[in-house]
């Protein structure tokens, strides 16, 4: 409270005269000032171990030096939903961090123990949030690419990039089923063309396929083709579709005609446009999945945010401000 100026003599006359004056009214005295406002409780040392800066994220089976480069990761970096908080912070507030920071945390930990580099963590995770954009989903067209695997009737959409002469879709394809097949209601996967050609009859098993979708058999087709890429001659895959109960030697013609040649080449450049960088390549709902990890985990927790974004439209709000 500040020291007031003494007042001269005459001047105090004057005010005791006004107040006495004034005496109906009771003169109210000012407010008691207020009680000097508690210190701060100091704020709690920042924890020096990754699993101190990452609670409740596991990571089991992550090596020390992986274990830093995630922790690192998460110091420096905000959580995507837009929280105002590092990774790391917002998974050490009293609730454990909100969804987003949780799972994010998990995105982080896997890629750290998949051995890559911090530039490529950095860029990893941040090409997979910043995918989820609308700007940045493809506009894909499947209406002459159907039907959908085991005919899904609703959920996300999925649309497989893929070449029947590529080892990598040879070795995805079992994953990619049995993850479609265990999810009838969640999504719906579509195969369209994308030959390597390079691969030897990587073009023609592509045109077999596009045939054999306009007979109504391609999935018992592309079943045939994968299971026996080496068969590669127009004659040979006109031996397929007989096999399956049609014209070969219509397939056969087709073959050497170009029949479907168009379908394919549409379908390649379609697939450039969007950003495939090679096979096998996924968009959910016309978004690239953009981490190199094709493994089930992946493919069920790229499917939840696909979910979230798709009901949401965007992301959940952090009930934390």
């Amino acid at each position: 409270m500040r020291t007031r100026p003494a007042v001269p003599a005459a001047a105090a006359l004057a005010t005791l005269l006004l107040l006495a004056a004034c005496a109906a009214a009771p003169v109210v005295p000012p407010p008691a000032a207020a009680p000097p406002a508690a210190a701060a409780a100091p704020a709690a040392p920042e924890p020096t171990t990754p699993e101190g800066l990452l609670p409740g994220i596991p990571l089991d089976g992550l090596d020390d030096a992986q274990k830093a480069q995630a922790a690192r990761y998460a110091k420096e970096t905000y959580v995507y939903c837009g929280t105002p908080h590092t990774l790391s912070q917002r998974l050490r507030q009293p609730d454990g961090g909100c969804d987003h920071a949780r799972r994010m945390g998990r995105l982080v930990a896997r890629l750290a123990g998949a051995g890559v580099t911090d530039a490529e963590l950095s860029r990893h995770v941040t090409e997979y949030y910043s995918s989820f954009d609308p700007p940045r989903r493809a506009k894909l067209d499947v209406t002459a690419f159907g039907p959908p695997y085991l005919d899904a009737a609703k959920g996300i959409t999925l649309v497989e990039f893929s070449d029947f002469t590529c080892p990598y879709c040879q070795l995805f394809r079992p994953v990619l089923e049995k993850f479609v097949a265990d999810r009838p209601d969640r999504v719906r996967l579509f195969f369209k063309p994308f030959p390597i050609e390079s691969h030897p009859g990587a073009l023609e098993l592509a045109q077999a396929g596009e045939w054999a979708r306009a007979q109504g058999i391609f999935w018992a087709m592309h079943d045939a083709l994968f299971e026996d890429p080496h068969a590669v001659t127009a004659s040979a895959l006109g031996l397929k579709g007989q096999a399956l109960g049609k014209d070969g030697d219509d397939l056969e013609a087709a073959i050497n005609s170009g029949r479907h040649l168009a379908t394919v080449r549409g379908a390649q450049a379609e697939a450039r446009a969007a950003g495939l960088r090679g096979t096998p390549t996924l968009y959910f709902e016309g978004r690239r999945l953009a981490v190199p990890d094709f493994s089930e985990w992946m493919l069920e927790f790229t499917l939840q945010d696909e979910e979230e974004w798709q009901a949401n439209r965007g992301w959940a709000r952090d009930p934390r401000p």
